[in-house]
Formats: C-alpha cells, sequence, structure tokens
C-alpha cells in the first residue's frame, strides 16, 4: 500500500484519540505502510490471556471504539463487559459518521440552526455550531409516485412534482450543506439511503487524522435516522437505527452509551436452490427468526452458507432486521464483501486497505471460527423455496413451491 500514491483520508477532521495499543499497520505482503490501527487483541489479553479469539465480531468492534476512544481509567470496566459477557454497566460507543434521511434529518438541523440563533442573539459565534461527527443527509423520504413507471418520462414527471412541493424543505436542506461544516447532502433522484450507504457512503474501514497527524485506520460505524439502518451490516459495519435525538447527540460529538447486548449466532449450511431468489431467502429467515426470539440481539450470520451468499443477498437479509427485531444483522468480511467492494467502484487502495485491516485485527471470517455466543441457530439454505407474503406482513410466510 505505501507504494500507492498516499492513501486520502475517509474524514477531513482529526480526531482526538488514545495513545496506547496505537501500532503501524502492516500491508498483505507484511511491508510497512504509513498507516497505524489500535491493537486491541493486546488490550483485551492483558485483562484475560487468550479472550480476544473467542469474542465475537460485533464485540471485537466496540472493543476497538473502546480502546480509541473511550476514557483510560474506564477502559478495563468496559472491556470486561464484552470479555466476561457481562451486561452490568453501560459503555460509551463514538459512532464514525451519522446517515439522516430528510425527515428525521431535517428537524436535527432545525434544532442546530436554531441553537445558531440563540447563540447569535447573546453575541456568540453561530459559525461554532457544527456537527463534530460527520453527516450524511439523503433526501430520499419525500417522493410521491403519481406518474407510473410506464408513462413516457415518468422519473423527469415525478422528481419536478417532488421538486415543486417540496420546494422550501429542499432550499433548506441544500443551505445546510453550505452552512454546516461535516456535513455532505445527498439530493433526490439519487436512491434509497440504505443502497446509497451500501454502494457508495461506506469505506467498511475508516482512515482519520489522530491529534498528532498518525492516519488511524478502524472500523466504519453508524447511526442512521431509519430503522432499516442496519442493511450495511452485510459489509461489516455496525449500523444501528436510532430517533432523531439520539442522531443529534451524535453529530455533536457525544457517544451513544449502551449495555451489552445479546449477540447470537446464526450458521448457515448449504446453498440457495436454482432459481431462489433473496426475496425468497428473507421471507424465510424472517418467519425463522420471528419463531426464535431474536427481539434487539445482535446477530452474527457465519459458516460455509453466509460465505457463499453474495453481498447483494446478505444486504437482504440485514435489511430485514426491524421486521424481525434484532438491533444488528452483522456479516464478516471476506471475498465477497472485497468483490462487492470492487464492483461499486471503491478505489483499489481503499479494497486492500480493507482486507489488510480485517485480516491484522481478526475480522476477517477466518479470524472468526473460535467465537462464542449466547446462544447458536441453524439455517439450512437449501431448504429455501419460492414464497409470498402479504402487505406489511413479511413473516406472514406462503410457499409457492
Amino acid at each position: 500500500m505505501s507504494d500507492d500514491s498516499k492513501q486520502p483520508l475517509t474524514q477531513v477532521n482529526p480526531q482526538t484519540m488514545n495513545n496506547e495499543y496505537k501500532k503501524p499497520l502492516p500491508a498483505l505482503d507484511g511491508s510497512s505502510t504509513d498507516l497505524h490501527y489500535f491493537d486491541v487483541e493486546q488490550a483485551v489479553n492483558e485483562i484475560e490471556p487468550g479472550a480476544y479469539a473467542k469474542l465475537p465480531f460485533s464485540s471485537k468492534v466496540l472493543c476497538e471504539n473502546l480502546v480509541r476512544r473511550c476514557p483510560p481509567e474506564d477502559l478495563t470496566e468496559a472491556l470486561s463487559q464484552h470479555i466476561y459477557r457481562k451486561q452490568e454497566v453501560d459503555f460509551p460507543w463514538y459512532p464514525a459518521r451519522v446517515v439522516c434521511h430528510d425527515i428525521l434529518g431535517q428537524t436535527a438541523f432545525v434544532d442546530l440552526a436554531g441553537l445558531r440563533d440563540a447563540i447569535a442573539a447573546e453575541g456568540g459565534d453561530p459559525a461554532k455550531v457544527n456537527p463534530i461527527v460527520p453527516t450524511q443527509l439523503i433526501v430520499d423520504h419525500s417522493l410521491a409516485v403519481e406518474h407510473a413507471g410506464f408513462e413516457e418520462d415518468a422519473f423527469e414527471k415525478n422528481r419536478a412534482i417532488e421538486e415543486r412541493r417540496n420546494e422550501d424543505r429542499f432550499h433548506f436542506i441544500n443551505w445546510c450543506q453550505y452552512a454546516f461544516d461535516n456535513v455532505n447532502v445527498v439530493p433526490p433522484g439519487n436512491g434509497i439511503m440504505h443502497q446509497i450507504n451500501l454502494e457508495k457512503m461506506s469505506p467498511v474501514v475508516q482512515v482519520v487524522a489522530d491529534q498528532d497527524g498518525n492516519a488511524i485506520t478502524f472500523p466504519d460505524t453508524l447511526v442512521g435516522t431509519d430503522s432499516h439502518t442496519p442493511m450495511v451490516d452485510a459489509l461489516g459495519v455496525i449500523s444501528i437505527g436510532v430517533g432523531g435525538l439520539e442522531a443529534e447527540s451524535v453529530m455533536l460529538g457525544n457517544p451513544s452509551y449502551m449495555r451489552l447486548p445479546n449477540i447470537v449466532g446464526v450458521e448457515l449450511t448449504g446453498k440457495l436452490q436454482e432459481g431462489i431468489t433473496g426475496t425468497d431467502l428473507v421471507l424465510a429467515m424472517t418467519e425463522f427468526l420471528r419463531e426464535e426470539g431474536v427481539v434487539s440481539a445482535y446477530l452474527e450470520f457465519y459458516g460455509e452458507g453466509a460465505r457463499n451468499l453474495t453481498v447483494g443477498d446478505r444486504a437482504s437479509i440485514s435489511n430485514m432486521t426491524p421486521e424481525y427485531g434484532a438491533t444488528a444483522a452483522m456479516f464478516s468480511i471476506d471475498e465477497q464483501t472485497i468483490d462487492y467492494l470492487r464492483l461499486t467502484g471503491r478505489s483499489e487502495q481503499q479494497i486492500k486497505i480493507v482486507e489488510a485491516y480485517a485480516k491484522q485485527v481478526g475480522l476477517w471470517a477466518d479470524g472468526l471460527k473460535d467465537a462464542e455466543y449466547e446462544r447458536v441457530l441453524h439455517f439450512d439454505l437449501s431448504k429455501v423455496v419460492r414464497n409470498i407474503a402479504g402487505p406489511s406482513r413479511p413473516h406472514a410466510r406462503v410457499s409457492t413451491t
């Protein structure tokens, strides 16, 4: 990686990070790079030898967040929650990004604009009020389809109606992009926020400068103002749906506090039969998981069946997280992830960083063979058949085979 042109940072502003356990990140061939990472394995194993290999994917990511950002005096207690599977102490989580749609995102920025007015009225500098955490606002929730797809120029006609109905809102949203730092607006007509997040926005591994100017690599994580935000879990990115107030708090640099969730393993075996679609799979999976009871759990899909699923099929499963009641539906990083990043136009530099980082810190699928879960569920992909389900009832599956 170091032989290529220098890897651009995935975020502009530097972050204040801890210094202990920071080390150079080796390239895939073992050569040196100008990148660094936090050796979470050392931090965890200093508390309990051999514990890191047993951590699930989600715990490894959350522990990295703690080693990098948690106040040092609280670190041992916070890491111990993961090592000993305790749910006794709230620990901080600092998401790398906030993703909003134009409904809840707009209300958050109205609050920030109001705060600017209040500061200006007191003689302060309103320009100092900005999101600290990079925030991406995607305009996708305001479209009402008035012209069906079979009509000539249906897309252009619907867009014109959308612009006319939402003129004031869109003007304010566009103002936000230029008025606030750390805000990126994706204008209407570009797609659904979850698909854009999956295909374009997530680097999977962030590269951010610390207070000393070192380029630090760490897992991409985010909160989003929509229940289907976990769709990007398919890339190995912890992404949690939250309300507007919590998203606003994270924007301003505050941690999101949590207790260790129940982390449930879902072993996938077999292969999908020929002709079985992602929709067939997610309808069968939703019915299965609702019967198993996974409300509020972090699910981790693994096994040979998971390795055989494309990221598209994984994203279909992760997207349905609210339908079966879980908080997250994670897939580890593997060859399918790398193929997808290349397919969607990520740079070769970034792809190399993702692979090198994941293999170095045990987030590659092969590094999770010893992971331990609260419980393990088993699902055979070869038994999925053609399905349909009624509107608003995806779990009420009816086989058509």
